[in-house]
């Protein structure tokens, strides 16, 4: 497996000793092996290597082998190239190697997209800047501090690799230090680690263990450690750039303070357990719903609705009214309803109902016969002058009308958190913002219709059934070899099954990018996903769109995640385990068989809170005994039924957003949040992770964790590259084409 980098990126190194040659100019190397940055010797030229290491062009040369030339990785390109040079005498005789600096200006060199879903505006641009300019000043001032050491090596920003530390993976926004022998990198916290140790400490050979994070610090050539004398500061900013960002950042972050506006940080997550409430009173669900609609900017999810007898009224929160702010809500547009209790909806363009008080029935308990006709709920006359009471007057009179609740095998009894859900053709930007940026999961529904593609299994049998794939078992997690036709024509066949796997055929396809892979499929979700400047490629508010399209981007999708059906009971590992995505994620179902019981499928998803995530994490720590520095979030080993979703919920407090989603219903997981999937039946859904405005701090949270695991165990490269992801943008936004007319 190659060491810390896939595509990873070019880079500089320096070689030791001359050709041997005897020359009374000579001059003699550094323990290194190179000679001073500044060697100006009469006759003396500089011979920049342009090629791999082991090119025939300096087979005079004894240079060093940098790490991707000595493994012949074809996912990396020579450390060494363009930065390193070979000094010659006027003879070309070699004596020795020097580095040197290469322009390293983005501007100018690095070609920027020029088209996204919708036109850009200037206040769609000054809004990323701004929260660029947040999260990304502070990293700025302390890379300036870094272009200032003795001896940097400045170098342009690679375009056709990833570049990653060799020891924690994290992706190399501009900082680095280079070993001048072997050409591994390191950020700043491992040089810091590795610079620390005392040179006694240091072994004088490591064994190859790509693994161990210990020994990928302190590997280097063949039977030799690193030495931190060996290494040398590299940046991949040029100073008057860098600078001007700089000042054009504070700028508009004192605009901001001028504006009253001052810089929101989030707190760090502190270890609480949410109060919890005892109030079985029926006006409970009415005062979260007035909350909602009087005076309160937040969604009503700070403190645990009651449970309420299953003959109450459920809550949805559907649509909210656009353009306006949630406790601005005008008398004749109010679009919150309430809703019967929770039933298996018939169409694709119902909503899963809500509870407010417990969550609703898994899909195998319904049976058909159960399923009644959805009833409309009345839209409220409400204005924010709405009283409680006259609340209670108006959802008495719809309870008279709702249907009897559903009934069937045991319930899961624990409370949840209500999940605001938007149809697709009311939900625009900006009243997406108002909701994502609470950092709260959200449900829109009515996406069928703009399909135009059927995602079914006899689709994918015919156009992909001899393609090769991988299934993975959701219970032991063995992997099997089968082609597209041999998984999808098991599809609501459950009595033909004779093995206990659950198979799925995950991140499909694995390596391949979507678009190339499945062009038609591709176009179909841009046009179908919801709240498109926000979740597609070219999103005019993802982040990630700013990223130049030569470079290697992150694989943000979208990818397919098909799975059979499983169980939500006891010792469940369910379909998807309990994890975090690195970045904002998007998840629409396309298809879901029937379930075993002939009822309609679909897929139950439980998603915590981003704050609970300490808590979560205490609680499967006592559960479970766990390795030494291992996440049990990040370990995605855990799948929390329903007996450890009682036994978390009475010892803590902690519960979900619990949704049951149907085709054409799209589920959002807000970065940081903790989550975890059960397909109820056998289901066909498509993904896409995007970078918001709204949650750039969260994912920069998530590489912190994600490179403390790695530093535990090799883990996974830190594709995202959120800083380099901005830094883009910012270049981007600020150019001053990018709004046609100004």
């Amino acid at each position: 497996m190659p060491a810390a980098r896939t595509k990873n990126k070019k880079r500089t190194r320096p070689s030791h000793d001359a050709d041997g040659a005897p020359s009374s100019k000579r001059v003699k190397p550094d323990s290194a092996g190179s000679l001073p940055y500044d060697s100006t010797y009469p006759g003396v030229r500089a011979q920049v290597q342009e090629k791999f290491c082991l090119s025939s062009a300096y087979k005079d040369v004894k240079l060093s082998r940098c790490t991707s030339c000595s493994r012949r990785n074809g996912m990396d390109t020579c450390r060494f190239r363009d930065v390193r040079h070979i000094i010659r005498d006027p003879a070309g005789r070699s004596l020795g190697v020097a580095f040197h600096s290469q322009p390293a200006e983005t501007k100018g060199r690095v070609v920027f997209p020029d088209a996204w879903n919708t036109e850009p505006c200037r206040e769609q641009m000054d809004t990323t800047k701004r929260v660029i300019a947040e999260a990304l000043l502070p990293t700025l001032q302390n890379e300036l501090a870094h272009l200032e050491q003795p001896g940097i090596i400045c170098r342009p920003r690679e375009v056709d690799v990833r570049a990653t530390c060799d020891t924690c993976m994290t992706s190399l926004f501009s900082q680095s230090w280079m070993c001048r022998r072997c050409g591994r990198e390191a950020c700043a916290e491992c040089w810091a680690k590795l610079s620390s140790i005392p040179p006694d400490a240091i072994p004088a050979s490591v064994p190859k263990d790509r693994r161990d994070p210990e020994k990928r610090l302190l590997a280097c050539i063949p039977r030799e450690s690193h030495d931190p004398s060996h290494f040398f500061p590299v940046s991949r900013f040029a100073g008057p750039e860098l600078r001007d960002a700089i000042r054009d950042m504070r700028s508009i972050l004192d605009a901001k303070m001028d504006s009253g506006s001052p810089k929101k940080r989030s707190p760090s997550p502190e270890l609480q357990y949410p109060t919890v409430i005892d109030n079985t009173g029926p006006s409970a669900a009415l005062d979260l719903l007035a909350s909602v609609v009087a005076a309160h900017p937040r969604l009503p999810d700070t403190l645990p609705p009651p449970p309420l007898p299953r003959a109450q009224g459920s809550i949805t929160l559907s649509p909210f009214t656009p353009k306006l702010p949630i406790h601005a809500l005008p008398d004749h547009a109010a679009d919150i309803q309430l809703s019967p209790s929770p039933q298996v909806p018939s169409t694709e363009t119902t909503a899963p109902q809500v509870k407010a008080g417990t969550p609703p029935r898994d899909i195998e308990d319904t049976t058909t016969s159960s399923v009644s006709e959805p009833l409309s709920s009345p839209l409220l006359p409400l204005s924010p002058s709405t009283s409680t009471s006259e609340l209670s007057s108006i959802t008495m009179s719809s309870r008279a009308k709702s249907p009897a609740p559903l009934s069937s095998g045991p319930e899961d009894t624990v409370p949840f958190h209500p999940t605001v859900t938007f149809s697709d053709a009311m939900l625009t930007d900006e009243t997406f913002h108002r909701v994502w940026k609470e950092g709260r999961p959200l449900v829109v529904n009515g996406l069928l219709d703009k399909f135009h593609v059927n995602w079914t299994p006899e689709y994918f049998i015919s156009k992909y059934g001899d393609q090769g794939c991988m299934i993975v078992d959701c219970v032991t997690e063995s992997k099997r070899e089968v082609n597209v036709r041999w998984f999808f024509a098991k599809f609501g066949k459950y009595s033909e099954r004779d093995e206990p796997a659950v198979w799925k055929l995950k991140d499909w396809p694995p390596s391949t990018d979507f678009q190339s892979a499945f062009p038609e499929l591709y176009d179909d979700f841009a046009r179908a996903v919801p709240v498109p400047s926000y979740c597609r490629r070219d999103g005019v508010l993802n982040i990630a769109s700013h990223f130049p399209p030569k470079a290697v981007a992150p694989d943000l999708g979208p990818k397919m995640y098909n799975a059979f059906a499983t169980s939500d009971t006891e010792g469940s590992k369910g379909s998807t385990r309990l994890h975090m995505d690195m970045a904002d994620a998007v998840n629409m179902m396309v298809y879901a068989a029937p379930c075993p019981d002939g009822s309609p499928g679909g897929a139950r998803w439980d998603l915590f809170r981003a704050e609970d995530a300490p808590v979560i994490r205490q609680f499967l720590g006592e559960q479970y005994k766990l390795a030494e520095g291992l996440d049990p979030i990040h370990s995605q080993q855990f799948y929390l039924d329903k007996k450890l979703r009682a036994a978390l919920y009475a010892k803590t407090g902690v519960r979900s957003h619990c949704v049951i989603q149907r085709p054409g219903e799209a589920v959002f997981i807000p970065a940081g949040c903790a989550h975890q999937v059960c397909n109820l039946s056998d289901c066909i859904k498509v993904a896409a992770d995007f970078v918001s405005p709204e949650n750039i701090e969260r994912c920069a949270r998530l590489t912190d964790e994600f490179r403390a695991q790695n530093l535990e165990r090799m883990w996974k490269e830190d594709v995202l590259q959120l800083q380099t992801m901005m830094w883009y943008a910012w270049v981007s936004c600020s150019r001053p084409e990018i709004v046609k007319g100004t």
